[in-house]
């Protein structure tokens, strides 16, 4: 038996979505670069399957492992020439899989990344990571070892290594929950160092949702797909080798001199382990209002990486589960209560002139339109920033239940440019 027929790759994006006009406001020189940072151009459309070679978007380490809502590197590498000098520090308060860090590393910055979500430290430091050949090479020799170890338990028919939840039971066919089981299992046997460990683990999680029932990373829709016995494994291995590919095409876009990242899991409302006056500019997207719901979709990936989310279950800024229980003005001032605490943490860490790129989506609530631009620029000056620029792009609203707040005027992505006085 063997896996079904794989279908044509369907094309990943960004949520910085390519096409439409932009608007322009502020400092003509900084809304002209951020224009240009918003004007994605589209990747040529492949014959076949699609190469991480045709499209920015997934080159190098930005290809490996699915995170929703990323921002588009080019996008990020745009904003970061925009805020940050040559050799200056760039933070991203709210890294997620670390797009803004990878950009501000090859072009010559040095780079703080914090997050609430585990998973996205994680990602992050391993996405920064500057490896040499024998980590890469012992990556693949302890992934082929991992896929060995679960090869031998399943043809001996071995059963789970623990009981799993309902919802484990309900997103995997039976033995390719057993054959991840093994995965799982096999890991710290056959990688003890800690920072191998730690790669393979995101290689399993990398692979989760892809081996599961679901459609999706943030769908709960039941995909049609045909898993063969030992296909995890394989695909488990191939992704090492993938992933070591990745990052040694990372590091040969690293300056010859370049400072290592630092990653932290913080509360970007609070920003505890960022010195103050230490950080020359910021480049971020904070999660928009009651748009995701992170803890959601990446709650299969914390449970089997065993990772505690207890802090960014308690407090993830925006999280549509709670934004969901709010009528349209509570979930406004809420908005703003929440992106004033950030902005003031920000302006904090900031070196007075340091610059602060924001790239946040319009939203909605009960029906009403959260506007991003009209909120920043209101409580920006209470938190010690002044606006610069910024540049609106029409974006899509894929919520058909909110879709009347934007009736009037179109929903929009802002990249603004604030200074701190």
């Amino acid at each position: 038996m063997s896996a079904s027929p794989p279908q044509p790759p369907r094309r990943r994006r960004s949520l910085t979505h390519v096409g439409g006009e932009v608007t322009t406001a502020g400092d003509a020189r900084v809304a002209r670069d951020l224009a240009q940072a918003l004007t994605v151009e589209p990747a040529p459309e492949p014959r076949g399957a699609p190469s991480p070679d045709d499209d920015v978007d997934r080159t190098h380490v930005h290809g490996f492992h699915t995170y929703p809502a990323r921002m588009h590197p080019a996008t990020a590498a745009g904003l970061v020439r925009v805020v940050a000098p040559e050799g200056g520090t760039v933070l991203d308060p709210f890294c997620g899989s670390g797009t803004v860090l990878v950009e501000s590393l090859v072009s010559g910055r040095a780079a703080i990344g914090t997050d609430l979500n585990p998973l996205a430290v994680r990602l992050s430091r391993l996405k920064t990571t500057a490896t040499v050949p024998a980590q890469r090479e012992a990556m693949c020799a302890s992934a082929a070892a991992v896929a060995e170890f679960a090869n031998a338990r399943r043809v001996a028919r071995a059963g789970a290594t623990r009981r799993y939840p309902p919802e484990d039971v309900a997103a995997f066919d039976p033995h390719v929950l057993l054959e991840l089981d093994s995965l799982r299992a096999g890991i710290p046997q056959c990688a003890p160092e800690a920072s191998i460990r730690e790669a393979l683990e995101l290689v399993l999680s990398a692979i989760l949702v892809k081996v599961s029932r679901r459609q999706s990373d943030t769908s709960s829709a039941i995909a049609t797909r045909r898993i063969a016995a030992g296909f995890p494994s394989r695909l488990f291995r191939r992704k090492t080798e993938e992933l070591t590919r990745r990052l040694a095409e990372f590091v040969q876009r690293l300056p010859e001199t370049h400072r290592p990242t630092r990653v932290e899991l913080d509360d970007a409302t609070k920003l505890r382990s960022v010195a103050p006056s230490t950080i020359d500019g910021v480049v971020t997207s904070p999660p928009y209002a009651a748009t995701y719901d992170y803890l959601a979709h990446h709650a299969l990936r914390l449970r089997w990486l065993g990772l505690d989310a207890s802090a960014l279950s308690a407090g993830e800024l925006g999280a549509r589960r709670r934004y969901a229980r709010l009528e349209a003005g509570a979930a406004a001032d809420e908005w703003v209560r929440e992106l004033s605490r950030s902005l003031r943490a920000m302006s904090r860490v900031c070196r007075r002139k340091a610059r602060v790129a924001l790239l946040l989506a319009d939203s909605a609530v009960d029906g009403e339109a959260i506007r991003a631009d009209l909120v920043i620029a209101s409580i920006a000056p209470a938190e010690g920033f002044v606006l610069v620029a910024r540049a609106a792009q029409t974006r899509p609203h894929f919520h058909d239940a909110t879709a009347s707040a934007f009736h009037r005027a179109p929903r929009a992505e802002h990249a603004i440019v604030l200074e701190k006085r």
